[in-house]
């Protein structure tokens, strides 16, 4: 496949993934010679370790290359990973066996020069096993060559090279310009992280949770890579949080090896067991083929035990100290100042960001604008029962703004792609956490309201999940008013009552789908505020 062209000089996160993704195609590529000359296992454990994180990184960055492209990319880089990580498992455990057996080994005894096995290496089935391993890693290390050459013939690494994006050579400015739209997408992909993890911690007790704990290490390790990548936007570059999930991952790594051991042994006694001796070999009698077996299997065992005691111990104190409450305000907060907006000198020069974001949907501005003051009319009526500020008023006013914006790419799914499309957006001088909130709020404004939450969501407080709750819901009903884009509605007036809410609406010519709309969006209305939204 031929290398694509290189692309023009580009400001913005494409060019910061180019900066991330460059480097580790360097450290990928330095290491092709020693894995294909095999002769130090650390060559391939540090082209596995790379091809891993340029398989994490890749998919953070795929909007900035062709899809195609893209796709080739990561099935080839899947492949070579693929054989990497079987020749490396099979490295670790070549290892083990070798200081295992060492470890079985008699003291010697005055004037013997040699040590004396604990049973002869000829009717040892842990030897015969290391044996096999040996061969089926010189099998495995065909495969991992292949699998290079097909790298190399399709041009991969040289590829993306060339396909990433030059940053325009220029003044401070523009060198902070490179990192807008990256810093809420970057919250939003770690959070994801946290959630794949925090799914499995239900099981972090239960020490029979053999497949979990398993997940929760590649849940682990994917959190780390995601913060390793966007680590040069955070203070300290994420130091400590990088090295205490590192710590994470390595114990359920450890934790992982053993359970491998412990099935691969469990099979082989049951198969050993049923083995039958063939009639006339006597000398093999005598000989026990199930208990060296036992004997790794109950070292395994132990092993795997205080391991998972280590784990539970670590977890439960990350929990204590509020690691995880922290990682997560660093996510929203921690920013460098050098790469953040620098704040606007009004609120009116704010909003008239989202006014010329709006634009990118000009069939859906005026939408947009009716929509804002039916919110913002609803905000007002209903300041005594939500209890929100100012603040809180111009962030619903900026979702409402631009909350069709995702039309833009077609109309199944448009909520989401508003929200993908703020979360990216360079050009808003709201911080980071309102950035996300205003994001959110858009993409509840249509559609259910009962899907699973993750990414942003959940890196905010409790009080500012309230908050976005409580905005969504009045925008979902200020844009069912607004059903047709007719701005048939042009007022309203609330009454509060102790089970519902009536809303009188001033209007122009038949509205009786808009009213039929309002209410239909009201679910999340009557959730949030605990009463019934009437619209008479």
């Amino acid at each position: 496949m031929p290398a694509p062209e290189p692309r023009v000089p580009v400001p913005g996160p494409c060019v910061f993934g180019a900066g991330r993704l460059l480097p580790l195609i360097d450290v990928t590529s330095k290491e092709i010679t020693g894995v294909r000359d095999d002769d130090d296992i650390e060559h391939i454990h540090r082209m596995r370790v790379a091809s891993r994180r340029l398989r994490a990184a890749l998919p953070l960055f795929s909007s900035c290359f062709p899809e195609k492209d893209f796709r080739h990319w990561m099935h080839e880089i899947k492949s070579v990973t693929r054989a990497l990580g079987e020749a490396r498992d099979t490295d670790v455990q070549i290892a083990f066996l070798k200081k295992y057996l060492k470890a079985q080994a008699v003291p010697v005894p005055a004037g013997m020069t040699e040590p004396a096995p604990a049973q002869s290496y000829a009717g040892d089935p842990i030897a015969a096993l290391l044996s096999r391993l040996q061969k089926r890693r010189g099998l495995l290390q065909q495969q991992v060559i292949s699998a290079l050459d097909e790298l190399e013939e399709t041009l991969v690494l040289s590829g993306i090279q060339a396909a990433c994006p030059v940053p325009a050579a220029a003044g401070r400015g523009r060198r902070r310009a490179r990192y807008f739209g990256v810093l809420p997408v970057a919250a939003d992909r770690i959070g994801r992280r946290l959630a794949g993890l925090d799914r499995f911690e239900p099981f972090v007790h239960n020490p029979d949770a053999v497949f979990e704990h398993h997940a929760m290490r590649i849940a682990a390790k994917k959190l780390r890579y995601t913060l390793e990548t966007y680590a040069p936007l955070y203070r300290r570059e994420l130091g400590k949080p990088i090295a205490r999930i590192k710590r994470l991952q390595d114990l359920l790594g450890d934790i992982h090896d053993c359970d491998v051991w412990i099935e691969q042994m469990t099979l082989a006694i049951i198969k050993q067991r049923a083995h039958r001796y063939p009639r006339g070999d006597l000398p093999g009698a005598a000989v026990s083929a199930v208990a060296p077996l036992r004997r790794l299997l109950v070292n395994r065992e132990r092993c795997r035990a205080r391991l998972y005691r280590q784990f539970v111990r670590y977890w439960d104190t990350l929990v204590r100290t509020g690691f995880w409450d922290e990682l997560r305000l660093t996510v929203l907060e921690g920013q460098r100042t050098a790469v953040c907006h620098r704040p606007s000198h009004s609120v009116k020069e704010e909003r008239a960001a989202f006014v010329q974001l709006a634009t990118m949907a000009p069939e859906h501005a005026a939408h947009g604008r009716t929509v804002a003051a039916l919110s913002l009319r609803l905000f007002d009526e209903l300041a005594p029962l939500h209890g929100l500020g100012s603040r809180d008023r111009a962030l619903l006013d900026y979702a409402a703004t631009i909350h069709d914006i995702g039309w833009l790419m077609g109309q199944v799914g448009h909520q989401k792609k508003s929200a993908e499309l703020i979360l990216s957006c360079g050009d808003l001088t709201v911080p980071v956490r309102e950035q996300g909130i205003i994001a959110l709020v858009t993409g509840l404004h249509g559609g259910s309201t009962r899907s699973r939450p993750t990414g942003f969501w959940l890196l905010l407080s409790p009080a500012d999940q309230k908050r976005v709750r409580i905005l969504a819901a009045l925008l979902r009903v200020a844009d069912g008013l607004d059903y047709l884009h007719a701005a048939s509605v042009t007022d309203l007036h609330c009454t509060i009552g102790g089970t519902e809410v009536q809303c009188v609406i001033t209007f122009t010519g038949d509205v009786a789908t808009e009213k039929a709309r309002a209410i239909k969006k009201s679910d999340l209305f009557a959730d949030v505020f605990g009463r019934t939204l009437v619209i008479p």
